[in-house]
């Protein structure tokens, strides 16, 4: 409250988060005070601008992407169509537009430590459930709620945490212990390795002995983040395998989470089409698994 009789002194800092738009996965949290702000991404590997059906209703979408495509765009108007950094971290007062990054400048050094641990602090504050695959979160609330869930003794978010964050560092020395976090009794956990393996793409040859096993995985999140680490790494029949059984699973958050990586597959992802034409029409209240399968049919019927 900044008015009346409940007027309090105002917070150090302003939180702000992005997660799944409808059907498309993305993930990031932020933080921002007085002058800075910090952006934690945690999908990194994903554009900022992915194909979004309802946005690209806005006439601008397509003819920015059409203009990116074209090769018309300086670097910072391309920015959008391209991977992000891990760590963003900018000068709002002299960058109000957010352009320059600061976050490996060695002079901002103690500033981005500092936005690092408000962050990471405010994560595990907050009990946030983002840190699951949304179909984790929907089998692991049961008969309750996410809420009551992510506040019980069940939810490791310390060591999820820490896993994340390793994980979307996307650096090679990092592998081993990715390699020891397949094996984790949290199934989230074995997830971000996963995710963390994705990242790294080629570096993460070293383990891919590693990955053909948790293609096998008990956990469907596990199984698909684990497909597409493998596709990078050239076993695109396991990976087909692994998608194309997913795109029939009980979870519509795991069908969606599916349907995300085949997307990016390009013409990899053809003998999946008739898979997923055959997906059932019924359109729900979440009906995210039926517009992520529209958007791959319309890129490989083009």
């Amino acid at each position: 409250a900044f008015l009346g009789k409940q007027e309090a002194a105002p917070r150090e800092y302003a939180y702000g988060f992005r997660d799944r738009m409808d059907e498309v996965y993305d993930m990031s949290r932020s933080v921002r005070d007085k002058q800075y702000r910090y952006i934690r991404n945690y999908m990194p590997h994903r554009i900022y601008g992915q194909y979004l059906e309802y946005l690209w209703r806005a006439p601008s979408m397509p003819s920015w992407e059409q203009a990116y495509k074209a090769g018309e765009l300086n670097e910072t108007q391309s920015a959008f169509w391209k991977s992000k950094p891990y760590e963003e971290l900018y000068d709002v007062n002299a960058d109000p537009h957010n352009i320059h990054n600061l976050a490996n400048d060695p002079a901002y050094r103690d500033v981005l430590q500092k936005m690092q641990k408000a962050n990471h602090n405010y994560i595990l504050e907050t009990h946030d459930a983002g840190f699951m695959p949304e179909s984790e979160m929907i089998a692991r609330e049961g008969d309750s709620t996410i809420y009551a869930y992510v506040h019980s003794k069940d939810y490791a978010l310390e060591r999820i945490l820490s896993a994340a964050e390793m994980a979307t560092e996307g650096d090679a020395a990092n592998l081993p212990e990715l390699i020891k976090m397949m094996s984790d009794d949290d199934a989230v956990v074995r997830y971000w390795a996963a995710t963390g393996c994705v990242i790294l793409k080629k570096a993460a040859m070293p383990a891919k002995a590693e990955l053909s096993n948790l293609a096998n995985d008990a956990n469907v999140a596990v199984r698909i983040a684990t497909a597409e680490a493998l596709y990078q790494l050239g076993d695109k029949p396991t990976a087909i395998s692994i998608l194309k059984k997913a795109l029939s699973d009980s979870n519509t958050m795991a069908r969606t989470h599916a349907l995300n990586v085949i997307r990016l597959m390009g013409e990899d992802a053809r003998p999946l089409l008739s898979t997923i034409k055959e997906m059932p029409d019924e359109a729900g209240p979440q009906d995210y698994d039926i517009r992520a399968r529209n958007a791959v049919v319309l890129k490989l019927e083009k």
